[in-house]
């Protein structure tokens, strides 16, 4: 099982709810995708590090990986056409919501990007969970 981690960079630190979800998904041993960025993608990492959980994979689209504090296995997804900004960055969620089989995601109900990669992985028709400022949504059954 892969699952997809992502939220938005202005969210620093999870909540208690957060935590206890991301505490039962570890006990299943999913190989988690992560990507490099700051906010959510650095706290979860933190979470993992502290937990010296190893099944994780840290995806990156920009020249240099900005953040794998627990020096897992990383995928570069290649820029191949000179994007920048936000454009760069979706190349790598768009990846990890292909190579997932399900995704959980934080969102502070406003971030574009993390409300893309929703999109996304509801166009999949993949299963995901939303926290969202304390409220938590799920699309597409499994």
């Amino acid at each position: 099982m892969k699952v997809f981690i992502s939220g938005s960079i202005s969210i620093k630190r999870l909540s208690r709810d957060e935590f206890a979800a991301l505490e039962q998904l570890v006990e299943g041993k999913p190989v988690i995708l992560i990507g490099d960025a700051f906010g959510v993608d650095k706290a979860v990492q933190q979470y993992l590090a502290k937990r010296n959980y190893q099944n994780v994979i840290v995806y990156y689209s920009g020249e240099k990986i900005r953040n794998n504090l627990g020096n897992w296995h990383t995928k570069q997804i290649f820029n191949t056409e000179n994007l920048t900004g936000r454009p760069l960055y979706q190349l790598k969620d768009k990846a990890m919501a292909d190579d997932c089989d399900n995704g959980i995601m934080f969102w502070n109900g406003k971030s574009k990007g993390t409300k893309a990669n929703i999109d996304y992985m509801h166009e999949l028709g993949k299963y995901y969970i939303v926290f969202c400022q304390r409220r938590i949504f799920s699309g597409n059954k499994q």
